[in-house]
C-alpha cells in the first residue's frame, strides 16, 4: 500500500477551538412546543424542530470564551469595564 492509495489524514482542529454545543457548524437544533388552549400543560402538543444560531460562538463555529454572551462577567451592569477602579 502507498501513500497514494491512502491520502494521509487531515490534519486535527486544534484542541479548544471548535465549539462543544454545535461540533463546529455553527447551528443547534432547537423544539418548540405549541399546545392550544388556556392551560398549556393540559392536552396534547405540537412539536417543531427547527435549525438556530449556536448562541456560544455566535454562529462562527469557533469558540472564543472572550466572545461568549452566555458567560457571566461580573462587574454589574456596567460590566467589568465599568467598574469604578478608584
Amino acid at each position: 500500500m502507498s501513500e497514494r492509495e491512502y491520502p494521509p489524514d487531515p490534519e486535527p482542529e486544534p484542541e479548544g477551538r471548535t465549539c462543544q454545543w454545535c461540533h463546529g457548524s455553527g447551528f443547534v437544533s432547537c423544539a418548540f412546543a405549541y399546545s392550544p388552549g388556556a392551560d398549556p400543560f393540559k392536552g396534547p402538543a405540537d412539536t417543531v424542530h427547527r435549525a438556530g444560531q449556536c448562541k456560544h460562538c455566535l454562529g462562527r463555529g469557533t469558540y472564543d470564551s472572550r466572545l461568549d454572551p452566555t458567560l457571566d462577567r461580573g462587574g454589574g451592569p456596567e460590566g467589568p469595564e465599568g467598574a469604578d477602579t478608584a
